[in-house]
């Protein structure tokens, strides 16, 4: 499916579920080329809610899809998403599976609330896990925003591009007056997470003001950017973190920072800033709070 120039504004008023969906392999309908086109969407005001098997995205779902030469948009403002069992959420836009050459994914959410629940997971922003990214940007913007999750919990609440090609890239993230939480199960990340990524000639950044996590029972954190296991090379990563809460408890761990454990780094600068920032931890206990690259 080729496309031309395609202009969508969706999404003043009450609805549910995904809003803008570009077929894909998994739901149907073969996968979308998108290319030198622009698409945009708009949520106000919007309720999902989703329930037993789950689901839920509200933006634009572009799963397996080639976005070449393209700007995808997507505003997200006074949005309550929920999920329950089998849960996942997303909130912005899902690229997944995607290859993304020479293009713009921008997604903002403010006054966002997701929550999720038993076999939960959460995202809140981008969603590009074993994408192929190449000569593009990627930006999110949370303000006011909270997740949750709960039983066996996830979160990440900004950019995700876990087992992804990175290359020529700029991912940029910023979180304002966000609440994780998470509970049983546990993680978080709060930034962006890149863990398993090939990371080449790029740029990814993390703002963190005024940020609440949290986690609990299995815990875990990272807020800022997770890199762990992941190939780097010729790029800057950078990190603030401004007002921050962490904590974590019974599993524990927290980094609060960028973590690099088990990457490859060559030829890079990692940069990372912490101010009034308060961490915890408890029984199983860890930490570090700054820049984590292995070891005991």
């Amino acid at each position: 499916m080729k496309m031309k120039q395609l202009l969508v504004l969706v999404g003043i008023g009450m609805m549910s579920a995904s809003l803008m969906a570009l077929p894909d392999s998994s739901g149907g309908g073969g996968t979308t080329t998108v290319k030198d086109s622009t698409i945009i969407n708009t949520n106000q005001n919007v309720t999902n809610t989703a329930q037993d098997e789950s689901k839920i995205n509200s933006g634009i779902k572009a799963r397996g899809s080639t976005i070449q030469n393209s700007t995808l948009m997507n505003d997200n403002k006074d949005v309550v998403n929920t999920a329950i069992n089998r849960s996942k959420i997303n909130s912005g836009i899902e690229a997944n599976d995607a290859t993304i050459k020479d293009s713009t994914l921008i997604n903002t959410n403010k006054n966002v609330n997701n929550t999720a629940v038993n076999e939960s997971t959460i995202n809140s922003g981008i969603s590009a896990n074993s994408a192929d990214i190449k000569n593009s940007t990627l930006i999110n913007d949370n303000t006011n925003v909270n997740n949750t999750a709960l039983e066996k919990s996830k979160i990440n609440s900004g950019i995700s591009a876990d087992g992804s090609t990175i290359q020529d890239s700029t991912i940029l993230n910023t979180n304002k007056d966000v609440n994780n939480m998470a509970v049983n199960g546990s993680t978080i990340n709060s930034g962006v997470n890149a863990d398993n990524a090939t990371i080449k000639n790029s740029t990814l950044m993390n703002d963190n003001q005024n940020v609440n996590n949290t986690a609990i029972n299995e815990s875990k954190i990272n807020s800022g950017i997770n890199a762990e296991g992941a190939d780097v090379k010729d790029s800057t990563l950078i990190n603030t973190n401004k007002d921050v809460n962490n904590m974590a408890r019974d599993g524990s761990t927290i980094n609060s920072g960028i973590s690099v454990k088990g990457a490859t780094v060559n030829n890079s600068t990692i940069m990372n800033d912490n101010k009034n920032v308060n961490n915890t931890a408890t029984n199983k206990s860890e930490i570090n709070s700054g820049v984590d690259l292995g070891g005991n």
